[in-house]
């Protein structure tokens, strides 16, 4: 090839070359290019983010943390911790009974009670197996995210610059009746208020100031502060109506943020109710007569929008109602497994007759089913929120397969597994979204029952969520990015901007 010749084709080839390497060196340079296809692990904080991180003032509302079943630590009269260290030794008896939520005939729920109280949230698990000790993150992620972005926990030392606490935590007894909880975050919601009143008026000089909270509650916790919204501290009618639904929780709470909350209930509760519950491979087995008798784990039961149980090779049948106390007696199922008198020995040591035990474990699974019922009820109504807007965001898992579907042998009571679906391996994504799924008519769009501002579906477990990047970056621009209406006529009602965002 002549020298001519090459020089005509570099001529024609360097135009070429210069439009790709303008545009790929666009996709290894993310400053100033449109054609970066780079991704990136961790945000940049916009001056917005980092002002109101370091903001601290009336107009930022403080966070209480709600965790879910399981998430505190319990302890006896006599500060012997009996939830909150886990090994591979199964309970002792003394533990088990201790562990247990009381049953007694004549008696309601909330009258039955023993020296069991919870202490602590459950921030680390530690484990002891073979003389080592170890921990895993419990729900310290949640709290480190919020303690990142300002919001400073009462159980930590005060940070540099800051003059008060603005993160509390709501630990409860998770064995335990949700209205009655639900009672209980009430009476803390009023004593934190009265802490940040003062604090605003050594501050700030403003007398009263009617502060609002944002509530974030996993899991289970999310059902507790979303009953304490629409009735507040009321309990469940003894007669077996429905409270009034005055949406008094609503005075106290600008935002409520869930996380993998079973809104319509999960599957695996009737497992682990039958079956047992195990925490991990190679721990103990709980037994079922325990597990039985909170009232709390049947609260959490499928609902029947789920459509998540029916009779083995029957497919004409009607979905078994799960909330039947008959249901449970008939397939020998939890407490009135005849296998777990062993168990009932140890709960009810006082009673020695084997037909007696067995009629007070009948009382108290008849009992909680029927609250069960009554709970799922108030939470599932249709009904008009207040005037006031509260903001409510969800956050679901939706990367795990998950228990959807259950299959029951009618002449043996034994559960099959079915069907799985997205979730986060315990709750499905429909069921934290409350999707009111018809069999009759389908259309492609959600159809909650809950009125959501915001869904972020996250690629993680149960308890993975909160240790998403994903997560902490939107938990965080909802908490502080994101106004209320509530929170939009504060700021505009008050001209002393200087008392509300002091230098």
């Amino acid at each position: 090839m002549s020298n001519s010749c090459r020089l005509r084709i570099r001529h024609c080839l360097l135009p070429t070359l210069a439009v790709f390497t303008i545009l790929f060196a666009g996709c290894n340079s993310p400053v100033g290019s449109y054609q970066s296809t780079q991704a990136f692990d961790q945000p940049l904080l916009s001056t917005q983010a980092r002002r109101a991180f370091q903001y601290e003032g009336v107009l930022r509302n403080p966070v209480i943390v709600i965790h879910g079943f399981l998430g505190a630590k319990l302890q006896d009269n006599n500060g012997r911790e009996i939830w909150g260290t886990f090994s591979a030794s199964a309970p002792t008896a003394d533990e088990l009974c201790l562990m247990a939520h009381p049953m007694g005939i004549g008696k309601s729920l909330a009258e039955l009670k023993n020296g069991t109280r919870a202490y602590s949230m459950l921030e680390h698990v530690n484990i002891r197996v073979l003389g080592f000790s170890f921990t895993v993150p419990g729900y310290s992620d949640l709290i480190n995210i919020l303690e990142e972005c300002g919001y400073s926990s009462e159980h930590r030392k005060l940070p540099p610059g800051r003059n008060f606490y603005s993160q509390f935590i709501f630990y409860y007894d998770w064995r335990r009746d949700l209205p009655e909880n639900a009672a209980r975050l009430h009476d803390f919601i009023i004593e934190k208020k009265s802490y940040l009143q003062a604090q605003y008026k050594r501050l700030y000089e403003i007398e009263n100031y009617d502060a609002q909270f944002d509530l974030v509650a996993h899991s289970m916790g999310g059902l507790l502060a979303r009953y304490y919204l629409r009735y507040g501290n009321q309990d469940l009618p003894q007669d077996g109506s429905l409270p009034d639904p005055d949406w008094r929780g609503h005075q106290h709470v600008d935002k409520l943020i869930v996380i993998g909350t079973p809104n319509a209930g999960y599957a695996d509760t009737v497992l682990e109710m039958v079956n047992g519950l195990q925490l991990a491979p190679g721990a103990p087995v709980y037994p079922p007569a325990l597990l039985g008798t909170f009232p709390a784990y049947y609260q959490m039961l499928p609902q029947a929008v789920l459509r998540a149980m029916s009779w083995k090779n029957e497919p004409e049948s009607e979905p078994i109602d799960v909330f039947s106390p008959e249901i449970w007696r008939n397939m020998q199922w939890g407490l009135a497994s005849p296998e777990q008198d062993t168990i009932l020995q140890i709960l009810l040591p006082k009673v020695n007759d084997a037909n007696h035990r067995r009629s007070i474990a009948f009382d108290h699974q008849r009992k909680c089913l029927k609250r069960a019922l009554q709970f799922t009820q108030a939470m599932s109504r249709t009904m008009p929120p207040p005037k006031k807007e509260v903001m409510l965001c969800l956050f679901a898992g939706d990367a795990v397969n998950t228990v959807n579907k259950l299959v029951v042998e009618r002449k043996t009571g034994k559960i099959f597994i079915d069907e799985y679906d997205a979730g986060d391996g315990k709750v499905l994504a429909a069921s934290a979204r409350f999707d009111q799924v018809s069999e009759e008519v389908w259309h492609p769009f959600i159809n909650s029952a809950i009125n959501w501002d915001m869904m972020i579906h996250i690629r993680a477990a149960h308890m993975g969520i909160m240790s998403s990047p994903e997560f902490a970056h939107n938990l965080r621009a909802s908490l502080l990015l994101m106004a209320t209406a509530p929170q939009k006529t504060r700021f505009n009602e008050y001209i002393n901007y200087r008392t509300y965002f002091p230098e």
